[in-house]
């Protein structure tokens, strides 16, 4: 985890930076600036025009009762998208806009829920796992994995207990 903060924080910046001064010395200073101006409005603009959208489906999905999952993901991702074209820089630009863009955002919209499905799955799972006793001991007669057995099992079904414990 401490490998991706220092590469979020410092990595990345530092090569934005870099990226904006090559962008400088190829051109002009000032079409840097403006670049970087221009696609933090136009960022702005299209998050804004786009999380409406996200936000209008979200309602209908709940007036209509349906799964609103692809909608919400889309708006996580519509939010992440203004932040980082409102954030200098080029990769974040580039990232920024490749959220925009439908198709891409369909992309990282699978692979994040099936990232986090299996995530909760293995969360939920690991929780839900039989607890297995310490090697040597016998589990006790009628017992197993902490449920009582008190069924006889015959080829015809399951057959009840004649008497009540």
């Amino acid at each position: 985890m401490l490998k991706l903060l220092f590469f979020l924080f410092v990595a990345i910046p530092l090569v934005e930076l870099w990226l904006l001064f090559e962008l400088a010395a190829l051109t002009n200073a000032w079409i840097a600036i403006l670049c970087v101006v221009l696609t933090g409005f136009v960022g702005y603009w299209l998050a804004r025009a786009q999380g409406w959208q996200a936000y209008q489906e979200i309602r209908k999905s709940f007036e209509s009762r349906t799964n609103p999952t692809n909608s919400l993901v889309d708006g996580l991702l519509i939010l992440i998208a203004g932040v980082l074209l409102m954030t200098p820089g080029m990769i974040t630009d580039l990232t920024g806009f490749m959220l925009l863009i439908p198709i891409s955002r369909r992309l990282f919209r699978r692979w994040l829920i099936r990232y986090f499905s299996r995530r909760i799955k293995a969360m939920v799972m690991g929780q839900m796992a039989p607890q297995v006793e310490p090697p040597g001991r016998e589990a006790e007669e009628g017992v197993f994995e902490g449920v009582v057995v008190d069924r006889e099992f015959t080829p015809d079904g399951v057959d009840e207990p004649d008497t009540l414990s």
